[in-house]
């Protein structure tokens, strides 16, 4: 009898399991990755503000599918292996059905093959390093333009609109000693080469979180350039630019991503920035109408304009919702199923509306973007290219 009693029992649970393991997926779960400590906490908090944004509109339309939008965020302290926990944690813990993330490249090529070990479709919003999608990774995706793309269109734009009169022909670099700001030295460098009425005559690095870059100036200063690169991001940047200043060095600077950011005059000094030139891929008077609607919701919700690192981080949330929302009833059967179809579905995307203009992803997960040149003009940013912007 009791063997009996003990097989009635087994019996039941797995009969009242059974339901539980075949029902329907009932949320679509997103997570996000990004610095929201450290040195990169403000980018963290552009993504952090851009995918709730997007989150509660898609829920306030009804969700996708009638189905609730949920968003989990974990913060990766620009750490590769914070990023690495933390996206194990959303994918085993949180049980999300794609992941949005990082900043730093770092963190997205140590974080992508968590991803896809776990099959999960992995969007990469912001990080630039051409190695994210150049390892035939199936399941990670980006929505910004590449080292070289970014790098080689500031490069072209110089060569062909800068005077080569005198020293302007004469390049120096000055790098975070990141993936990133690596990435961004070699393209330079490479496209420099290229180019015979050009020169390296410098190359320096520095160490993220660093404050005191007056030696490589200095260094730099010596071997008399015309430009000089910087490859990092913002609060480095700004004291480059403010050292740069206090020991004489007049040169025309320019620089990646990093450096469109509001903060950056605020840092730097708005007569310190002035005539800079650097590269953007979302500026908030774009006439896309998809993108003027996003600033002016932005800015209700938060009281302050966008940057381009909220803007690709809302796009990537939009991607896997609107993907999501053509999905069938068979695609929500189970988690694995869902993250499947949405991979797929991510995959065989045609020019969809975003933010940041129509997104197509090539084989190996990279969209073809648009890459703005701006120049700091009285503190703000001013679009020099494309022509008639």
């Amino acid at each position: 009898m009791k063997r009996l009693a003990v097989f009635a029992l087994v019996l039941g649970l797995v009969v009242c399991a059974i339901p539980a393991l075949a029902a329907d997926v009932a949320e679509l779960k997103i997570g996000l990755v990004g610095p929201m400590t450290g040195p990169g906490a403000q980018y963290g908090q552009s993504m952090k503000e851009a995918a709730q944004l997007a989150v509660d509109q898609i829920n306030s339309a009804g969700g996708v599918n009638g189905k609730k939008v949920v968003l989990f965020m974990e913060d990766d302290e620009s750490n590769p292996a914070k990023a690495v926990s933390s996206m194990q944690k959303l994918i085993t813990s949180d049980q999300i059905a794609a992941a949005v993330g990082h900043y730093n490249s770092s963190c997205t090529l140590a974080s992508m093959g968590v991803t896809q070990r776990s099959k999960v479709p992995h969007l990469c919003p912001i990080s630039t390093a051409a190695a994210i999608t150049a390892g035939g990774n199936p399941y990670i995706f980006r929505n910004c333009a590449t080292n070289p793309m970014q790098v080689g269109q500031l490069a072209d734009w110089v060569f062909n609109n800068l005077s080569k009169e005198g020293q302007v022909n004469r390049a120096a670099v000055l790098y975070e000693n990141t993936d990133y700001g690596t990435g961004i030295m070699e393209v330079f460098v490479e496209k420099v080469k290229g180019n015979l009425n050009w020169e390296i005559v410098a190359n320096e690095s520095y160490n993220p979180g660093d404050t005191d870059m007056v030696a490589q100036l200095t260094s730099i200063k010596g071997k008399d350039p015309g430009v000089l690169l910087i490859g990092g991001n913002v609060t480095e940047g700004a004291q480059i630019v403010r050292q740069a200043k206090e020991i004489d060095f007049p040169v025309q600077f320019l620089a990646l991503g990093g450096l469109s950011n509001d903060r950056f005059p605020e840092l730097a000094g708005v007569e310190n920035v002035e005539g800079i030139i650097n590269v953007s891929y979302f500026e908030k008077d774009s006439p896309n109408p998809l993108a003027q609607k996003f600033v002016e919701a932005y800015q209700k919700a938060y009281n302050k304009d966008p940057d381009m690192f909220a803007a690709a981080t809302y796009e990537a949330v939009d991607i896997i919702a609107n993907v999501s929302k053509g999905l069938g009833d068979d695609s929500w059967k189970s988690l694995a199923k869902l993250r499947q179809a949405i991979t797929d579905g991510i995959s065989d995307l045609d020019g969809l509306p975003g933010v940041q203009g129509p997104t197509t992803f090539d084989e190996n997960g990279q969209a073809d973007k648009l890459v703005y040149i701006i120049r700091w003009e009285n503190g703000k940013r001013v679009v020099i290219f494309p022509e008639g912007y």
